[in-house]
């Protein structure tokens, strides 16, 4: 389930994609520091000029640039990139360890209720035992009408008790199936 909510929680991927996008930057702001080299070549047709100069044209250039007097603004620029892509990794790490632990929590929860289903369950039987016992008692004069009716009312709320027993695991299997990125 811990797998499961680690690939379909939205929350998660779209930190993912900002941490890898803070890493793309940093390698970016890297490579201002080195040479770059760049070649322009244009060629045209010159319809109005002067006789003594040729009808087409041709020019070309080559740009050299050596980042080395810049007042260090690379190197600050990639120290800020390089502190955003750890803040971004480290909350990425934060989102998953409060992943796991939510889908750990709402497990257990879940757990716990479907085992007080269970007990639910044992206590309804023996309610209506202890009403059978108590309507016999009843019959044969042996208890009062109170007796009777307590036993009713164990009844009816052991059959309460696990009415709500039941709602309540629905309840945590809906919260497990959210933490586990089933419910969007």
């Amino acid at each position: 389930m811990i797998n499961e909510a680690l690939r379909n929680r939205p929350e998660l991927r779209a930190l993912q994609f900002d941490r890898d996008a803070s890493f793309e930057s940093l390698r970016a702001e890297k490579a201002l520091k080195k040479p770059s080299v760049s070649a322009v070549w244009n060629a045209g047709v010159v319809p109005f000029r002067d006789k003594l100069l040729g009808s087409r044209y041709n020019a070309a250039g080559l740009t050299i640039t050596i980042p080395i007097f810049n007042g260090r603004l690379f190197k600050a620029r990639e120290a800020e990139a390089e502190y955003k892509a750890r803040a971004s990794d480290e909350q990425l790490k934060d989102l998953e360890n409060r992943i796991v632990r939510d889908v750990r929590v709402a497990w257990l929860n879940a757990d716990n209720a479907y085992q007080r289903i269970e007990l639910g369950a044992q206590l309804l039987n023996r309610a209506r035992e202890s009403l059978s016992l108590a309507q016999q008692r009843y019959r044969m004069g042996l208890s009062s009408i109170v007796e009777l009716t307590q036993a009713l009312l164990s009844v009816t709320l052991a059959e309460i008790e696990t009415a709500n027993a039941r709602f309540e695991y629905l309840l945590q299997r809906s919260a497990l199936n959210y933490q586990t990125g089933q419910l969007r």
